[in-house]
């Protein structure tokens, strides 16, 4: 069976996004053995369905990293909450450029590639834009020393999905 292009680019994605889901669900029915051919609605609810998994799993390591007393949980939480939903819209915008990546992959042009790595750049800066507005928003209700700690496990976490992500995305041919 011949992938297309598009197929080799999403594949490790929506592999990447599959495997997290699979191990937090721990469900008693075992993962099919082939990744079915998946259409941009089908990777779109894949990787809902994933974000939820991996924001559960996320939570659960951030909690135990955090060792917040009662007082400082109640306040944390719903904090970090909006800061996930923030950086969820900004991670919208890299499955769109992966998936436009994707498509362009076989016939990608230098014009392409060029809008490709200005909207890369444009997503690491809104990254970054929603930690400096969180950043004083945390230290108002933690100590210094918590809030860095949040944003060093997070930056952790952030890492090994840019690491899978990386690996399973080729070069620009």
């Amino acid at each position: 069976m011949k992938l297309s292009a598009r197929s080799l680019v999403l594949l490790p994605l929506a592999l990447m996004i599959v495997a997290p889901a699979i191990a937090v669900a721990q469900t008693t029915a075992p993962p099919s053995a082939s990744v079915p051919a998946q259409d941009d609605g089908d990777l779109t609810s894949e990787v809902a369905l994933t974000r939820a998994a991996i924001q559960v799993r996320r939570q659960a390591l951030v909690t135990a990293a955090m060792d917040l007393d009662g007082k400082e949980a109640e306040a944390f939480w719903p904090l970090y909450r909006d800061y996930r939903n923030e950086m969820a819209k900004v991670g919208d915008r890299l499955v769109k450029l992966i998936n436009d990546y994707a498509d362009a992959y076989d016939s990608i042009t230098d014009e392409q590639a060029g809008k490709m790595l200005d909207e890369y750049l444009s997503i690491q800066k809104a990254t970054n834009e929603v930690k400096t507005t969180f950043v004083p928003r945390f230290r108002q209700i933690l100590p210094a020393r918590k809030v860095a700690r949040f944003f060093q496990v997070d930056n952790k976490l952030d890492v090994v999905v840019q690491s899978q992500l990386a690996a399973g995305i080729p070069l620009v041919r």
